[in-house]
């Protein structure tokens, strides 16, 4: 063979391979809620190269540099029972500063810098309503849209205390090992009672938890305009503004282990209250939605 045709089939091979490896980087989308600023440098006051659509996709850069932090606090103040009281807002335990970092992207041939906790490596889907506002169809249905129909279905029967409650769990399996499962607890039809729904997303990270569960919760501006007005000392501008849970701050190490989370939040007014926990593994992030009431 000759030397022309062994430097033609090196750069054959060179072109194949580097094909192959940029076709299998993949992307990062926007899930701000809004467009989010492409930064010249990674600092709020430099230069805006440009503005990156809602749900728009980046590529990550391979750059090595030591990022500075960019953290988003995740704050709740409390129902509006205190105000109506002319009692002080309880702030204790409401805060919890979700670490995060700047990270270099390319946007449309453009490099520059945005706050990595904007990031998830989901498309930012639309979450659609359901008939009555169903939670389970509403979840069912950004499961499928996200992961396409489920591989499986199954329901199980759980003990039950009465012939009048209502006690059974469902679980949703799609490929790639995303799953989810639903677990609803009623006293009766109509009554007393709650639902919880467990969701395990394969190669995700902690704060791309929060987003999926405030894009699922906040589909339809389920937060109370009274709960926004409560909110307003922090503020990201973004789907983070959404949270209306308070941090379990002193939840003991040994209730984390053996619930097998790493942090809680809640929100209890009268009539009714919702849960929120988090579990981030090497295989992805577990997230666990539970609310209930009278």
């Amino acid at each position: 063979m000759s030397s022309s045709v062994v430097k033609l089939v090196s750069l054959f091979v060179l072109l194949v391979t580097g094909f192959k490896s940029t076709s299998q980087v993949k992307p990062l989308y926007n899930w701000k809620g809004t467009s989010l600023s492409l930064y010249e440098k990674p600092d709020t006051g430099s230069r805006i190269l440009v503005k990156i659509p809602k749900g728009g996709a980046v590529q990550k850069s391979n750059s090595t540099a030591v990022l500075p932090a960019f953290n988003v606090v995740l704050s709740y103040y409390g129902s509006t029972a205190h105000l109506e009281n002319n009692e002080d807002l309880n702030t204790d335990g409401t805060w919890y500063s979700m670490p995060g970092k700047w990270i270099q992207v390319d946007y449309d041939g453009k490099i520059g810098y945005v706050p990595g906790l904007f990031l998830s490596r989901l498309q930012d889907l639309t979450v659609y309503k359901a008939i009555n506002n169903d939670f389970e169809n509403i979840t069912a249905g950004y499961m499928n849209r996200l992961f396409d129909i489920p591989v499986s279905k199954q329901k199980k029967e759980l003990p039950k205390q009465s012939k009048e409650e209502i006690s059974y769990e469902k679980t949703y399996r799609y490929k790639n090992g995303n799953y989810y499962t639903a677990s609803f607890n009623y006293a009766e039809e109509g009554g007393a009672g709650g639902e919880n729904y467990t969701f395990f997303l394969k190669g995700l990270k902690k704060h791309e938890a929060v987003l999926f569960l405030l894009k699922l919760t906040s589909f339809n501006n389920i937060m109370p305009d009274e709960v926004k007005r409560l909110k307003k000392r922090v503020s990201t501008n973004s789907l983070y503004d959404q949270f209306c849970w308070w941090y379990h701050k002193n939840l003991p190490e040994a209730d984390k282990a053996e619930r097998n989370i790493d942090m809680e939040f809640f929100y209890e007014q009268e009539g009714g209250s919702a849960t929120v926990t988090l579990k981030e593994t090497k295989e992805g992030v577990i997230i666990s939605y539970g609310f209930g009431g009278c």
